[in-house]
This record gives structure tokens, sequence and C-alpha cells, in this order.
């Protein structure tokens, strides 16, 4: 459970907001009717902390469920109170089977609840759920008093955290909407509700017609059908709608010993978990691949049984809605040792919670004729693995049946890890070639290692970066470099480990002037080096003219819920690359993520 938030005056330098339904965007003008430029930190500096509040209160956007968008004043969120919400949102915590990066708070002028981030005197983004008590009550009066209504409004602000969702006045997309939605099927089905129930709030509170920046009710309740459907099938159970399926809460803990345990109660339970995920076995029992004998003492196999309980995972379709994944390890074979298995998924959990990195193992059945890597980066996608919003994950693929092995690694975990890609790979197949062999349909402890071993590494490694939002527009990253610039010219050693700067992440405002630099100017600026380790730069200009390179990862567009182009206002979150002090040089970036500006 995430720390509490001191929410107060001195926190709200600034904050960003995003509700259910539909709402319209903010022009950016603070209350005298100045406008105040996105990278522009010099007329907030300049104002008094009421001044500050009341500025920030104006741009705050809630909205209601039908998609009318309201003003939210700020200072009345609550601290420290217990309710009905963080009740609520404990218990869908328990079958995600993933750490809470988020608080959850009520706010008696939130009209339904809202994924919020605000950015407290710590200078970093916290992630929080305002909340409506009587909005609660008034749901589940509005429902036929369905229990299941109000979890399914807080499951869908749950997915916009869990899944890292870049928030922001009036800037939400139809694209994410839609994953937050199918992720509140999905859990929901998992607690134990009808399909009917996990479509309830949607199709009683919303509208049919498309809103700006949410779809429709039916595309949103198509959404959350497919969400449901797609963990039904993942347990194997009737996926008719009319019958649930629940099964334990999926929080990992380690085990000496793991129960093949299938609950039968229909009820959310309250308490901890205390085994391993549940899997749903499977009697279709995998064909391998001839072994080649590599030496007296290692024996040969024409087939092996899998003898250990079997994942599903979803096709891949670049076309599908993403739903937040749920294990570190998803075993579609059956084979791995469930003890070891339970240990590294409460190992990987408490990587997730500790450093924000995300890294999921999966021994793949079929690649549905995609190559190892392709395959990586589709589960990665379709699993929303990692945080969207500092691409912070990795998917590792062993493919016994083809003999294939595939690495994806979000943005963020590329940046620090692609000198290590190949040997990723190698422990993989060290794995098929070397370990799978002696398994004889159910692996031991240490042939299970050797596949998640590749997972264990990149945890090592990337646990030492920083995964922040450390800067929340261009304005205060050059002030803090200015600061430090002028300390180096003073005589003081600042190594770049010191530096407050280096390799920081940012938050961006600015449009693309070109994706190909060397045309519009910036020739002479483009990194070689950097373009072959990162990708391709674009030539990005801030409101107040300042040039940028932003370079991108050749999957972070298929990762994204839309693709760059030319003309378009960006948020972008980029890590720095390279800062400079005259206005006239343009500054280099790597790019995390984006989304489109508000409107």
């Amino acid at each position: 459970m995430s720390t509490q938030l001191p929410l107060k005056r001195t926190l709200l330098c600034s904050a960003l907001t995003l509700a259910l339904a539909a709402c319209g965007g903010s022009d950016g003008a603070s209350p005298n009717g100045q406008t105040l430029a996105a990278n522009d930190a010099a007329p907030r500096g300049a104002m008094s902390e009421a001044a500050m509040v009341d500025e920030i209160a104006s741009q705050l956007q809630a909205c209601s469920y039908d998609g009318s968008p309201v003003t939210v004043d700020a200072h009345g969120m609550a601290s420290g109170r217990d309710g009905a919400g963080q009740q609520v949102v404990a218990e869908i915590m328990k079958y995600t089977g993933l750490p809470q990066n988020f608080d959850v708070l009520p706010h008696p002028q939130v009209p339904n609840a809202a994924a919020v981030i605000l950015v407290g005197d710590d200078k970093l983004p916290h992630r929080v759920i305002a909340y409506n008590e009587k909005f609660m009550a008034d749901v589940q009066k509005a429902t036929a008093n369905n229990n299941w209504a109000p979890i399914s409004i807080m499951a869908h602000e749950v997915g916009h955290h869990l899944s890292g969702h870049t928030i922001q006045p009036g800037g939400s997309q139809p694209p994410t909407e839609l994953e937050a939605d199918k992720f509140s099927g999905y859990v929901l089905y998992k607690m134990g509700a009808l399909l009917a129930d996990a479509q309830k709030a949607m199709n009683t509170l919303v509208p049919e017609a498309d809103g700006p920046t949410h779809p429709g009710r039916g595309k949103r309740v198509s959404a959350i059908a497919e969400g449901w459907e797609q963990a039904c099938a993942q347990q194997g159970g009737d996926c008719s709608g009319t019958v649930a399926s629940p099964t334990a809460p999926a929080r990992p803990q380690a085990a000496d010993t793991v129960a093949q345990h299938t609950p039968t109660d229909t009820k959310p339970t309250t308490s901890a978990p205390t085994t391993a995920p549940t899997t749903t076995a499977s009697s279709d029992a995998p064909a391998f691949p001839t072994f080649p004998t590599m030496g007296e003492d290692k024996p040969a196999s024409t087939g092996i049984a899998a003898k250990g309980p079997v994942d599903v995972l979803p096709k891949p379709d670049a076309n599908a809605i993403p739903a937040k994944f749920g294990k570190f390890v998803i075993d579609e074979v059956g084979v791995l040792d469930a003890v070891t298995r339970a240990n590294f998924e409460k190992q990987m959990y408490d990587l997730a919670a500790q450093h924000q990195v995300e890294i999921v193992t999966i021994i793949a059945k079929d690649l549905h004729g995609m190559s190892g890597d392709d395959y990586a980066y589709a589960m990665m996608r379709q699993l929303r693995v990692g945080k969207l919003d500092v691409g912070n994950g990795a998917v590792l693929v062993a493919a016994p049946n083809e003999g294939v092995v595939g690495v994806a690694m979000g943005p963020g975990v590329m940046l620090e890890m692609r000198d290590y890609v190949d040997l990723e790979k190698d422990r993989l197949k060290g794995f098929i070639e070397i370990g799978l062999p002696y398994c004889k349909g159910a692996c031991n402890a240490a042939q299970t290692e050797m596949v998640l071993g590749a997972a264990e590494h990149i945890a090592h490694d990337v646990s030492h970066w920083d995964f922040q939002l450390r800067y929340q527009n261009l304005g205060e990253l050059m002030a803090k470099y200015e600061e430090i610039s002028n300390a180096r010219m003073n005589g003081q050693d600042i190594e770049p480990e010191q530096d407050p700067t280096w390799r920081k992440i940012v938050r961006i405002e600015g449009k693309i002037v070109s994706r190909d630099p060397a045309s519009s100017g910036q020739a002479k600026w483009i990194n070689d080096i950097r373009q072959a380790n990162v990708g391709a730069p674009i030539h990005v200009t801030t409101a107040d003219g300042r040039n940028l390179l932003v370079y991108v990862d050749p999957h972070t567009e298929a990762l994204m819920t839309s693709k760059l182009e030319e003309g378009k206002s960006y948020l972008f979150i980029a890590r720095e690359a390279s800062l400079s002090q005259n206005p006239e040089d343009t500054l280099s970036f790597d790019l995390l993520s984006y989304d489109l500006a508000a409107r």
C-alpha cells in the first residue's frame, strides 16, 4: 500500500486530472486572464502561495459520469480518512497481482471518481484516486443496489493508474479509456461478478454518444465484456456471461509449498492471499520437438507431457484493446516448478513495488507464426507490461515447441539494457536447449531457475535507475540545469551521478516539426551514435521556441495508443540526453512515452 499524501496547499505546485467520462480541455488561462506557457516556470514562481493554489484549482477538472466537465477545488482533498473507496480499492488490488501505485482519497467536489496526478512538495508526481462518497451511494441506488456498480467504477480508475496512463486536464484519449474499461471487466470477473454486473454502471450512467475524450456507451460496454471474457478464458470458466467463476486473490507470496487450490466461494475474500496465483489446468498437453542427444548422459525426448498447471494467453492482435497483466510468470506449457515459480513471482512483485519495473517471463505454447521478438512485443502491448508513461517493462519469451526465444523491452528499460539483449536471449535458449530436455514434463527448481535467470539479471541492473518523473516541465529542468552549471563554473566538482538533471525524466509539451530533422535545419545536432543506439530523432519545438531532438525507439509507437504525426502537439515523457544553457542550441532527449496535448 502506498503512503498517504500530505495534501496541503504547499503541495499543489502542479496538478493534472482526468475523470471517467468525457470532459473538455483547459485553455491554460490563470484566474487573472494570463496565459501560462507550458514550459514557462517564471509566472508561477512569482505568484503568492494563495494565488498559485487558486490558479491550479482553476485548471483541475473532473467530469461527471455523464460527461459534463466540472472544476474541482484542489484543497478539498481529504487525507488519512477511511471510507468505502479505500475498502473497495483494497479488495480490487487483491485480484490484480500487482503492487498499488496510488492513494485513495475522498473529495466531496469530485462528481464520481477520478484518476488524478498531483505533484507534491517533494517535486514528485503522486497518483491518486479521488472519489465522492455520496456518489458511490447514489450509484448503488441508481443501479438497484447492485454492489458491483461502484466496484466497476473504482476498478476503471485503478486500471488507469496500474497501466501508467498519462493524465492531463481534458487530454484523456479514447484508447486509454477503453483500456481502463477492459481492465474493470477483467478484474470484476476474477472477483466473481457476472458480465451484466460488470457492465451495470456503464449501461445505466454513461451516454451512448461518443465524447471528445471518451467513447460512447456501446464501445465501453464491449470493452468491459472483452476483459471479462478474457479473464474467464484464462481460468477455463463458463464464459456465457451468466456464471461467475472467482479465483483466489492474485498477489503473490513466497511459498515453501504450493497447494493446487481452486476456490469455490463466490464472494471476494478479504483475507491476505496465501498461495501463488492460481492457474488453469489443461488436458491439452503440448508436443515438444525431439531434442538432440548432446552426450551419453543426456536424455533424448520425442515429446514431453506437461504436468503442471497451464496458463492461457490471448492471441496476439494489433487491434486488441490492451489489458493490464496479473502475473509475472506465465506458463502456457505447464512445465515450471510451482514452488520456484511462486517465490519468483514474489521477487518480481517486490521489484515492481520498490523500483517500479515490471518483468514478465512467458513460456509460450504457440507464437502464432510470429518471431520471438515480435511475439514478445505483441504481449508487452496487450498485457500492458510496464507503466505506459515511463516504459519500464520487459517481456521474456521461451517457446519450447518452436525452439525460439524473444525479448521485448519498454523504451525506459531498453535505454539501460540494450547491450544485454543477446545475453538475455542466450539465457532463455539455455533453458530450451539444456534444461528442458531433463524436465520430463515437470522441471525441478534448478531447471526452472534457468528460464527465470534473464529476468533476474534485468531486475538487478535496472533497479539502479530512476524511473520517477522528476521534472514536470522543461522550465523546471532547465532552471535546475542552470543552477548546476553555475556551480560547476564556480569550481564545484559535481559528478554525473550527483547531477540532479543527468538522465532524469521530464514531461515536455511541444509540437512535432518534422520526423526528418535533417530536412528542418537540425542536421548538425543529430548524434549518430545516439540514433544508432536509441532510434531515429524527431524535431520538436516548445511554445517558447526551443528546439529539441527527441530520439524514438523503433518499437515505441507500436506500444502506444496513437502514432506520432507532424504538426501535432504532444506531451512527451523523456529522459534527458543533452542540455545547454544557450537558447540557440538544440536539446536532446530519449523518448519514453507521449500523449496528445490537451485540446
